[in-house]
C-alpha cells in the first residue's frame, strides 16, 4: 500500500512539473529579435533587466564594451562565449548581432541575451541585452551573467 502511494505521489509531481514546464513554454515563446528591432532601453523600474548601451540599466553605469578588433572577430567570439555556456541556445546570428536564450536548470524560464556590435573610429563597440521573459525579478541571474560576460570579452587580447 506505501508503494502504491508513494508512486501515486511520484506520478502526480512528474505530471504536475511537466505542466509547468510545458505552461512556461507556452507563456514565453521563442521570438527572434532582428538587429533592427535591438532595444534600446530596460522598462523603467524592471528588476529583471540589463542594458549596457546609450541607456545603461543595472550595468555599473557601462555605455559600451570596446575593442581594438574588427566586429567580425569580436562577434566570432560573442558566439563562442554563448556556445560554451550552459542552457544556452543562438536563436539569430548576424554580422551585427547575436540573439540568444538562456534557460534556467529546472523551470527552463527564458532569459533573451543579445549582443550588438557596430564598428565606429577604428573600434569596435558593443551593447548588451539582458532580459527575463517572464516575471518581475531575474533574482540577480542576468547581473551575473552579463558581468561574466563582460570580464570574459574583457580578458580577450582584442580589449580595449
Amino acid at each position: 500500500m506505501k508503494i502504491k502511494k508513494i508512486i501515486y505521489v511520484f506520478s502526480f509531481l512528474l505530471i504536475t512539473y511537466i505542466l509547468i514546464i510545458t505552461g512556461i513554454q507556452f507563456l514565453a515563446v521563442d521570438r527572434i529579435i532582428l538587429p533592427v528591432e535591438f532595444p534600446k532601453s530596460c522598462p523603467s523600474g524592471s528588476r529583471n533587466c540589463v542594458m549596457i548601451g546609450p541607456e545603461p540599466y543595472r550595468s555599473n553605469e557601462q555605455f559600451a564594451l570596446r575593442f581594438s578588433a574588427d566586429l567580425s572577430t569580436v562577434m566570432s567570439e560573442v558566439n563562442h562565449w554563448i556556445r560554451e555556456e550552459p542552457r544556452a541556445n543562438i536563436l539569430g546570428d548576424w554580422e551585427t548581432q547575436t540573439h540568444a536564450v538562456f534557460r534556467t536548470l529546472w523551470w527552463r524560464f527564458p532569459d533573451d541575451f543579445i549582443v550588438n556590435g557596430h564598428y565606429e573610429n577604428g573600434q569596435t563597440i558593443l551593447y548588451v541585452y539582458s532580459k527575463s521573459r517572464l516575471g518581475v525579478s531575474d533574482l540577480g541571474v542576468n547581473v551575473a551573467r552579463v558581468n561574466k560576460f563582460v570580464s570574459f570579452m574583457k580578458a580577450l587580447s582584442i580589449s580595449e
